[in-house]
């Protein structure tokens, strides 16, 4: 039984990056946005985090971690990479599989993205963080409103998907957020910007290490 779930589970996964993730990332630094339901975190970081699956030199500097507010089971894993093709790499492998098999794994949806904009404002918060995925139709028009707009955050975007930008923002009342994103004046705002989709993940703060001290 256990054998048909894995089986499952990597069919799903390997199916997945057949939808949309096989596109070739630079072996620049980069950040790896997953969100995905795991029974038992620790049983995860053990798997995840032992030391033959040299995970520096597969491109990972430090990883950071949150909870969903809607689904304890639920999290937001944050890798923060030296070299995103490596790393991505090893994501959409059986190892990654294998790793979350074990600590329940559900359904991974896996965002990617270089920073198109270095910025003062933490990349993560210790709070809790919104990361915003955005489709449009012309990232010149969209990000002339952002900077107009004042906010704060960090963009992240990849040459290979030109249409689609991740922001990032820490936060500290994550029902607050919620009800502005998905508030009408929002949605408004964001198509007067030609965004023509908008997914969002929100989460609070539980851990975070750098490479060094995995």
């Amino acid at each position: 039984m256990k054998k048909f779930y894995w089986l499952c589970c990597l069919a799903f996964f390997l199916g997945a990056t057949g939808c949309g993730l096989q596109s070739p990332y630079p072996d620049e630094p980069g950040t790896i946005f997953i969100r995905q339901q795991v029974c038992d975190l620790s049983d995860f970081k053990t798997h995840f985090f032992k030391p033959e699956n040299n995970l520096k030199d597969r491109g990972f500097l430090a990883y950071h971690f949150y909870r969903d507010p809607g689904d304890p089971k639920t999290y937001l894993m944050i890798f923060e990479c030296a070299d995103l093709k490596k790393a991505v790499e090893f994501i959409q492998s059986s190892n990654f599989i294998v790793a979350c098999v074990g600590a329940g794994l559900g359904s991974p949806v896996m965002w990617v993205g270089e920073e198109a904009s270095p910025s003062f404002h933490s990349a993560v918060g210790k709070d809790g963080l919104a990361v915003m995925r955005y489709e449009m139709k012309d990232y010149g028009i969209w990000k002339k409103k952002w900077d107009e707009s004042g906010q704060a955050g960090r963009l992240y975007r990849l040459s290979e998907k030109p249409g689609v930008v991740i922001v990032t923002r820490e936060v500290k009342d994550l029902a607050q957020v919620r009800d502005e994103l998905e508030s009408q004046s929002s949605k408004d705002e964001l198509q007067a910007a030609g965004v023509t989709r908008q997914d969002f993940w929100l989460g609070s703060y539980l851990e975070g290490e750098n490479w060094f001290n995995f």
